[in-house]
């Protein structure tokens, strides 16, 4: 092919767009984003008030290490650190805002078309995305390092921009006569020396080079994935917010949508690919905390405090850490259900209770296509036992067989859970059951 070639491919293809297609269940897919959302916007409360602990532990200067007391120049540190995690809240916020489940209550054939997503729904939401994973690599970074040449870099960078086009008020509002002298020491610099300077350094400059960094510093170099993936999100979110060729002929050209409906209401194909971006970029919100963020502030935590006074905040953080990789689990997971042979195929309706509580009625003539959990998208496999086979002994405990004649395990009287649980343990020994 040669350039007219390409050209002649590209114009075809970037003149109309093709219909929208739906290609995941829409319910289950708000289901999600409520309980990862949820999760998310439970994870900022708590770290907000983990936050102010900090804050407050390092106004004590018995607690903080002497590298860090009043009478050290990298004392300075501090105050800026705690700058940086206050942005971080109002950020996460922000994000928080734009990922929220469709609400569609009210909605009807008539008045459906209030769901289509179009550019602003697509660039606000990615505008947010991107302003999250930066601020969580390069916020990471700097409070990982703690070094007084890389917060230099990044605030005097940051500091240069914002000049360059603030009103009089933002400016007296924000430089007074110190911030203008180190700014006006930052502009003697040439652009190539921003990075490697007497008061700057950036051996990092780049997002990409940041997240390898981290991921290394924090023992993930074999989650290769996982950064890949963090990358990946940077350069889609940038070509939405720095408004490229392809994510704006996506989300600008309109045309008619067909309507789909399930037992909520109708909706859009636009509103479930909407839908399903905002999944995956919280799925990918809560690993950068889980990879990246946490690890990062509990080094900091432990660089700036001492040890007594650092390890309940580190463990906070742990338990905050935990949860959050629980509440992620919890979606799109796989399941197994012990059924009595013979009922599947039966005209029983089957009731398939998965581990986020939801129940299923998995109806006559038990259609494989809905053995899934329509709250948390999890998939059902189904293990048929023959006979009555009562209870099956897991990780989790002895388990009801489906169909079984059995009461639930629950329900027997206590010396009964005793008698049958003191058997399983005598099989875990070795020794054959009564």
């Amino acid at each position: 092919m040669n350039e007219f070639d390409v050209l002649e491919k590209i114009a075809s293809n970037l003149t109309s767009r093709k219909s929208s297609a739906a290609l995941s269940n829409y319910m289950v897919l708000c289901n999600n984003i409520r309980h990862l959302n949820a999760s998310l916007e439970q994870t900022i409360s708590k770290l907000d008030s983990i936050f102010n602990k900090f804050h407050k532990s390092t106004q004590d200067h018995a607690i903080v290490k002497s590298e860090y007391s009043p009478s050290s120049p990298s004392n300075n540190v501090i105050p800026v650190v705690a700058r940086i995690l206050l942005n971080d809240i109002a950020i996460f916020t922000k994000l928080l805002n734009f990922t929220k489940a469709d609400e569609r209550n009210g909605i009807t054939i008539e008045t459906v078309s209030k769901l289509s997503r179009n550019f602003e729904d697509y660039n606000n939401l990615a505008t947010a995305t991107r302003q999250y994973i930066d601020s969580v690599v390069s916020d990471s970074y700097q409070v990982s390092l703690l070094s007084p040449k890389a917060i230099n870099y990044h605030v005097l960078v940051s500091l240069n921009s914002f000049h360059k086009f603030s009103t009089k008020s933002l400016y007296a509002a924000l430089f007074n006569p110190e911030i203008e002298s180190a700014l006006a020491e930052f502009n003697t610099l040439r652009f190539n020396d921003w990075a490697n300077s007497h008061i700057t350094e950036c051996a990092h400059s780049t997002f990409a080079k940041k997240v390898d960094f981290l991921m290394s510093t924090h023992g993930h170099t074999a989650a290769v994935d996982i950064s890949d993936k963090f990358k990946n999100i940077f350069k889609f979110t940038s070509e939405f917010t720095h408004i490229g060729y392809v994510s704006t002929f996506y989300s600008t050209t309109v045309g008619a949508e067909v309507i789909f409906g399930d037992d909520i209401g109708p909706y859009l194909p636009s509103t479930e690919n909407h839908s399903e971006l905002k999944y995956e970029i919280l799925e990918t919100a809560i690993n950068a905390l889980l990879y990246i963020y946490f690890p990062s502030l509990k080094k900091c935590i432990n660089d700036i405090l001492i040890p007594a006074s650092a390890d309940p905040l580190v463990q906070d953080l742990s338990c905050l850490q935990e949860d959050l990789k629980k509440s992620l689990a919890s979606r799109n997971a796989e399941y197994f259900f012990f059924v009595k042979h013979g009922l599947v195929g039966s005209k029983e309706h089957i009731l398939l209770t998965c581990m986020c509580g939801a129940t299923r009625a998995w109806e006559s003539p038990h259609s494989p296509g809905n053995l899934y959990c329509a709250s948390c998208g999890s998939g059902f496999r189904i293990l048929e036992i023959a006979g009555d086979p009562g209870y099956i002994i897991t990780s989790a405990g002895p388990i009801k067989v489906i169909g079984s004649s059995v009461p639930e395990f629950s329900d027997l009287p206590r010396e009964k859970q005793k008698e049958i649980l003191a058997q399983v343990e005598k099989l875990r020994a070795g020794a054959p059951a009564t």
